[in-house]
């Protein structure tokens, strides 16, 4: 007797999204309520540029020239009146901060750098300095013209995350200028770009050691 093969007809029906989709609708403000919100804060990079108008300039003040090279073999630091930092390793054709090797990779000391900068250039003079951009604002004898601007002028084969660490190094203040700088902002070392809502510019906030960067070649 031969077997007779009934088919069956499924009937397929259409997945119910509405149960899912109103767990959804329940967690949107949950996830508004948890979530953090920041501001935004940046560092403003610049390229060198000459002005075309060139005015006299104050007899008052004089020009650091704060160039900060990034070589392969390590940072080098020198100013366009005084020349090298390191006079006496230029003497004999080395950098002021040599690199160090960890695991295979060469690694640029920024927290010798950040001392360097501190201890060399900033400690001495802030006191005659400030970043205050007011052209009104009395300017004392024997202050820098470019104070708080620093070049960074780093090789063609230099990695960016290695300019970004030297862009940190020369902006911020190490931790001993707590007990030695006087006039520390609300007892943080923090430097940052900030622009409040309804502002065009970005403002400086915080304690800042050479926060205006330009990168040249």
């Amino acid at each position: 007797m031969a077997r007779k093969k009934m088919a069956v007809e499924e009937k397929l029906e259409d997945i119910n999204l509405m149960p899912i989709m109103n767990l959804l609708c329940l967690l949107i403000p949950f996830l508004l309520l948890s979530a953090q919100f920041i501001q935004i804060g940046i560092v403003l990079v610049d390229t060198p540029r000459q002005s075309k108008s060139q005015s006299k300039p104050d007899e008052n003040q004089k020009s650091l020239g704060l160039e900060v090279i990034i070589k392969q073999d390590g940072y080098d630091v020198k100013t366009k009146s005084g020349g090298s930092a390191c006079p006496q390793r230029a003497a004999s054709n080395q950098v002021c901060i040599p690199v160090t090797h960890a695991g295979g990779k060469k690694v640029y000391n920024a927290v010798a750098l950040r001392k360097l900068l501190y201890d060399k250039f900033y400690k001495p003079h802030y006191k005659n300095n400030s970043l205050d951009k007011s052209k009104d604002a009395p300017k004392p004898a024997g202050a820098f013209s470019d104070w708080g601007k620093v070049t960074i002028v780093p090789e063609d084969t230099i990695l960016y995350e290695t300019v970004i660490q030297t862009l940190d190094a020369a902006r911020e203040l190490p931790p001993e200028a707590k007990n030695e700088i006087q006039d520390i902002k609300g007892g943080t070392l923090a430097c940052v770009f900030k622009k409040k809502p309804g502002d065009k510019e970005w403002q400086l906030e915080g304690n800042c050691m050479f926060p205006l960067v330009a990168v040249g070649r």
